[in-house]
């Protein structure tokens, strides 16, 4: 009898010690992660992102070797943007500010990502993200860069605003894409310009310095009001590129894409496209 008292009350003492031990996997899953090291996770396809924990900063690999698009090897924004190219997912990318690359979308070709520049604009406190057209979500518009991206498909659309053998002094701002993502519409100092693709301006909208002041002014107050505010707040915004994206908008609102059998017009404020002189340019 003592002897089984006994042996109850071993069996009581190791059962109390597996109570209070926790299981190992219930160990191994409380285990913070070290902060100092890095830490991979998938990002879709062959493309992962990898960085330490405590850190924004992320570096992009591919097939698990480091991938460098234009030199630039850390980044505060990656997003598989949705289409696909080559099997792989297009990505959406912005650099750290050490970079100077911008925003850049990267596709796979022939099992190889490459890149390209939507916005050079440099600034993790004010990255581009790009402006969606009013009236069109599935397209940003990049004023920096004077380009825009289909965001259904992983299109980048730019347009040239210069005729051959024409100096134009103007920085060109593209503000508006056409529904068939064929035309877009340029602000220049004194007029819009009309362009196709591959193909060049066609046309001009005669929306001079004048015009663009008396519309813009409410625009550049608000840009202002907004730089001034997160100044106070101790943000920082673009004011340059705010500005940019508030005259774009006004555009939109104000003028619209009309197609006739002469192709897409560019129509508002009572104003409509003049035909260029010269040819336009040949498709390339």
């Amino acid at each position: 009898m003592a002897h089984r008292r006994g042996a109850w009350a071993c069996a009581g003492v190791v059962l109390g010690w597996a109570l209070l031990m926790p299981t190992a996997a219930h160990a191994q899953a409380a285990a913070p992660a070290p902060t100092y090291l890095k830490t991979t996770e998938p990002l879709g396809g062959a493309f992962e992102l990898e960085g330490y924990p405590e850190s924004n900063l992320r570096q992009i690999k591919y097939r698990g070797k480091v991938y460098r698009p234009l030199n630039a090897y850390e980044f505060i924004y990656v997003k598989a943007l949705g289409p696909m190219q080559g099997g792989q997912p297009m990505l959406l990318a912005v650099s750290n500010d050490f970079m100077g690359v911008g925003t850049i979308l990267i596709a796979v070709q022939n099992d190889t990502p490459l890149a390209r520049v939507l916005s050079p604009t440099v600034d993790i406190r004010d990255p581009d993200m790009g402006l969606a057209q009013p009236g069109r979500q599935d397209l940003l518009l990049f004023t920096a860069g004077s380009r825009a991206l289909v965001t259904s498909t992983g299109q980048v659309l730019w347009f040239e605003h210069a005729l051959p053998k024409e100096y134009v002094h103007s920085i060109p701002l593209l503000v508006s894409v056409s529904p068939d993502n064929r035309h877009g519409a340029l602000l220049l100092d004194n007029e819009i310009r009309l362009s196709v693709s591959d193909k060049g301006p066609y046309a001009s909208v005669p929306f001079t310095k004048a015009m663009q002041q008396n519309a813009f002014k409410a625009a550049w107050d608000q840009s202002y009001a907004q730089a001034k505010q997160a100044l106070h707040e101790g943000k920082r915004i673009d004011q340059r590129r705010l500005y940019a994206n508030l005259k774009a908008e006004w555009v939109n609102r104000n003028f619209r894409w009309q197609q006739t059998q002469d192709g897409w017009q560019f129509i508002g404020q009572g104003l409509k496209p003049v035909a260029l002189a010269g040819k336009p340019r040949q498709e390339r």
